[in-house]
């Protein structure tokens, strides 16, 4: 099996990190869990969560040989064409999976393992009956903070302003006393040269922008 196809992981994941290469039941018909090197590996490791077609993580990995990236995304579609190139290319370092981030953070990624989180344009859930679906909650931010290493950030975009004031008090309840917080209308903090598809799209449609960072 190719080392960068997209793996499929079931929503019953082990407790316990599994050999790189050990299949479990599966939503689709790739089960490879080489994604699990990376997590191993002593290289630094950058996550994005929700990487949609993978483009910006794409970027990344061409720009930092040196790092290691995991995309991770419930709907492998898009990850599947982008992960034909990265094939190609030889980017050994990057793995996509179609996976629940809480599921793949809870059972395989060890605390303080992680340098830096992208949480880039999660879905809104508009509809006040469907918020409580959002990502970003306090107790998510928890648990992307354990997975943290010291010095590690977070750093997240939405054009959703009611979510990014939803963010903002999901980053007060959780009590976690971050060492750096920054926030920024249409300034992306970070990596400006790589851009996800979403937030090309908004730039040009002359949408606002909101970023937050916070660092560990």
């Amino acid at each position: 099996m190719p080392i960068n196809s997209v793996t499929s992981f079931s929503s019953t994941p082990s407790p316990c990190p599994l050999p790189a290469g050990e299949r479990v039941g599966v939503r689709g018909s790739i089960s490879d869990l080489s994604f699990l090197e990376i997590i191993q590996s002593e290289r630094p490791l950058e996550i994005e969560i929700g990487c949609g077609k993978g483009r910006f993580l794409f970027g990344q990995a061409r720009r930092y040989p040196e790092i290691n990236f995991l995309g991770i995304d419930r709907v492998a579609k898009w990850m599947k064409k982008r992960a034909g190139r990265v094939e190609k290319e030889g980017l050994n370092h990057l793995k996509f999976i179609k996976a629940d981030a809480r599921e793949i953070l809870n059972n395989h990624v060890p605390s303080y393992r992680v340098s830096v989180f992208y949480v880039y344009f999660p879905d809104p859930w508009a509809k006040r009956r469907h918020k409580k679906r959002r990502l970003v909650t306090s107790e998510f931010l928890a648990l992307l903070h354990d997975r943290l290493a010291s010095g590690g950030q977070i750093q997240m975009a939405t054009d959703d302003e009611d979510y990014f004031l939803g963010i903002k008090k999901a980053v007060s309840l959780s009590g976690i006393e971050w060492r750096g917080i920054r926030e920024s209308s249409n300034q992306r903090f970070g990596e400006p040269l790589e851009k996800t598809n979403y937030e090309m799209k908004f730039e040009a449609q002359k949408k606002n922008i909101y970023y937050l960072e916070l660092t560990k």
